[in-house]
């Protein structure tokens, strides 16, 4: 069985196989709920160093640092004699794509007056595929995504 928590084998030896099960499914919780992952940097005996970092989640409930190292610590607290606990939170950043939907194309089309057959000119790409984009009935992958983003906010850039 694959571990949750990375590098946990840095705690082996310090902390009895009861409390590394514990760990372990306190951070599948996690990463199940809210995609936060940890690491384990560094554990000696005066503390440990734990990598936290939350990645894009369907939910879109992101936790700041504060947040971050709060759940850390709370976690990575029932090690048994109270470990110092340094934590690097990593939080997630959107991407600026994230924001390109069917309805995000079809505004801009409409603001700007550009036809399907425009984007067809520009890019090269089929008519049938980029329909679809546009009208939501098939889905965007995160490249399709960044060019119609980078297409329009190009369109903007060339007409100030």
């Amino acid at each position: 069985m694959t571990n949750t928590i990375k590098h946990i084998e840095k705690l082996a030896g310090r902390v009895d196989p009861a409390d590394l099960a514990k760990l372990e499914a306190g951070a599948r919780l996690y990463l199940r709920h809210s995609n936060i992952s940890f690491q384990v940097i560094s554990s000696d005996a005066n503390g440990l160093m734990v990598r936290t970092k939350q990645d894009k989640h369907l939910s879109g409930n992101y936790a700041d640092e504060v947040k971050l190292i709060e759940l850390t610590r709370s976690l990575f607290g029932v090690l048994p004699g109270k470990p110092v606990i340094a934590v690097q939170p990593l939080i997630y950043t959107p991407v600026l794509v994230d924001v390109v939907d069917a309805k995000w194309i079809q505004e801009r089309m409409e603001k700007r007056h550009i036809q399907i057959e425009d984007i067809v000119a520009d890019t090269g790409i089929e008519k049938s595929s980029l329909s679809a984009w546009v009208s939501g009935s098939r889905l965007m992958t995160q490249p399709v995504k960044a060019m119609f983003y980078f297409l329009f906010t190009d369109h903007e850039s060339r007409r100030k």
